[in-house]
């Protein structure tokens, strides 16, 4: 499916160069189970316990069960590794890395209430975090054992009907243009592909254009198979600067509230590789590079009907981020039999300068939780997060989510997304005064759906074809914990297990014979957490 914009001129412009698509929301967005040792340790089950830093982050009520000042820091090793299974080939790749989780300085103080034994506001308690709330690093190779399709038939489907003439560098300069690369009619795929001769024109009897071709369809071409290789390196992640109130009303009922400022970053470098069996070869160098910043808030309620039972309810107002994006690629070709049997290879560069700023609205988020005090030696917990990924929106730097092509983008929010839920479970045993033991499990339901796929506007200046489609994503905890009476350390283990399908491109306009097969990716982040807290 294409689509098309109306241009009330030819040139590129950042409003009809807009490139974001639903895969980018979704990584702006996508939160993680990552905090202090002890937080990770029971997988984040801590909504409705608090008294724990990264549980305010959840239900910024947690923050008034603290009885003493603290401040607290947590390191975090990170040894991730990603495996594939592409048409049976199985590949791996690992990446490592060393940073901070959070750092936090709560300051707890009674009332005049406390002091004087009445029932009311008996503790009013403001904090300072930094909080990681998503790492993006990660490495990845996928490669497949021989195909029957290729990259260049999806370019040749997208050019579609596009004028061989505008495509053509040699005409070039015009009309105030120097490459086919200022034409805001033509998407930067094609203008790639046609350079390298990747696809070609089919015409008419009366020698008008018919359609394009993949170079794989030229008759010289008798055996068009391939090997097809993919490799991705991602950088980044997203940090929180949090600002909270908490008051504690007689013990049994907590509320509190955060104010938050976010930023991200995120570097995606990608490879797309083919080699063709009869000879040739072609590789798309992929890089996109996003920030931004933001701000919400989050409110939340702690009540405890009972000295054993607490109940935990919060609600995360949608971040609004101001974004910017930049995209270029490189493309490069060996073509043994191009058209007239002349081997053509070389390489194809787009510009490197294509930035563009926009708007995007985070879901909402809401956080129902519960946990029991087992005789003071330890506690069981659960907690169900609920986000709305299909009220996600884009706009333009002006808030309009109506502008240009966002309401494409928007749509396909809707369609392509499910508002997905996280299910933690925790458990925390005391052995001693000072140890304790601690377990955790955690579950993401699928945040795309089948209809998922990348989908790009028929002028786009996105080059990168392949996405992911999002199947579920598990944790596994361990901790242990020691505590003395103004300090305490904590350590632990947790797995995050995330479960994706790789395309390399859209396929479901292309013919029968030329459907892909999606890649198997597991991605394991093995984190080592370590927690260090004073109280005074």
């Amino acid at each position: 499916m294409k689509r098309f914009i109306i241009a009330c001129f030819i040139g590129l412009t950042s409003e009809i160069a807009f490139g974001q698509t639903v895969f980018e929301t979704i990584k702006s967005t996508d939160n993680d189970i990552i905090g202090t040792a002890r937080y990770m340790g029971v997988a984040g089950a801590f909504g409705a316990l608090g008294g724990d830093v990264s549980a305010i982050k959840d239900n910024p009520a947690g923050l008034g069960i603290f009885r003493k000042s603290e401040l607290t820091a947590t390191v975090n090793a990170l040894m991730q590794a990603t495996t594939a299974n592409w048409n049976t080939k199985k590949t791996d790749d690992s990446n490592y890395s060393v940073g901070a989780n959070n750092v936090s300085l709560v300051l707890a103080s009674k009332t005049w209430r406390a002091e004087s034994g009445y029932a009311g506001l008996i503790n009013s308690n403001f904090s300072f975090s930094y909080n990681k709330l998503q790492n993006f690093n990660r490495n990845m190779m996928i490669q497949s054992n021989t195909v029957g399709s290729s990259m260049t038939d999806y370019f040749a489907h997208f050019t579609g009907k596009n004028s061989v003439l505008d495509l053509d560098w040699n005409n070039y300069p015009q009309n105030g243009m120097d490459t086919p690369f200022q034409n805001g009619a033509l998407p930067w795929m094609s203008v790639m592909a046609n350079y390298g001769y990747l696809i070609n024109p089919v015409y008419n009897s009366d020698n008008t254009l018919k359609e394009w071709e993949s170079l794989l369809g030229l008759d010289l071409y008798t055996d068009k198979t391939l090997t097809p290789a993919y490799t991705l390196q991602e950088r980044g992640g997203i940090d929180e600067y949090s600002f909270g109130w908490s008051g504690n009303f007689s013990n049994r009922l907590y509320l509190g509230a955060t104010l938050n400022l976010q930023s991200i970053k995120h570097d995606y470098s990608s490879n797309y590789s083919e080699k063709y069996t009869q000879g040739g070869s072609m590789s798309l160098a992929n890089n996109l590079q996003t920030s931004g910043s933001g701000v919400n808030v989050n409110l939340g309620i702690i009540a405890a009907p009972v000295d054993f039972m607490r109940i935990g309810l919060s609600m995360h107002t949608p971040m609004f981020y101001n974004m910017q994006q930049l995209n270029y690629a490189t493309l490069n070709f060996n073509n043994i039999l191009a058209p007239d049997n002349v081997q053509v290879s070389g390489n194809s560069d787009t510009p490197t300068d294509n930035y563009i700023s926009y708007r995007m609205q985070t879901p909402l988020q809401f956080n129902v939780s519960t946990a029991f005090i087992i005789n003071s030696k330890g506690f069981v917990s659960a907690e169900y997060v609920y986000k709305n990924y299909k009220g996600m929106k884009v706009m333009d730097e002006t808030g309009n989510a109506h502008a240009y092509d966002y309401d494409f983008v928007n749509d396909d929010i809707k369609q392509m997304l499910n508002d997905a839920r996280t299910i933690k479970l925790g458990a925390e045993y005391r052995l001693s005064d000072n140890f304790s033991l601690r377990a955790g499990y955690a579950n993401t339901s699928a945040i795309t759906n089948n209809k998922v796929a990348k989908i790009f506007d028929s002028q786009t200046v996105r080059t990168d074809p392949e996405y992911f489609a999002h199947n579920s994503t598990d944790y596994s905890s361990l901790g242990l914990g020691y505590r003395e009476s103004n300090w305490y350390i904590d350590f632990a283990y947790i797995n995050k297990a995330i479960h994706e399908n790789y395309y390399a491109y859209n396929s479901a306009d292309l013919g029968t014979n030329l459907q892909t097969t999606p890649a198997t990716v597991k991605t394991s982040n093995n984190n080592i957490v370590i927690t260090f807290g004073l109280k005074f």
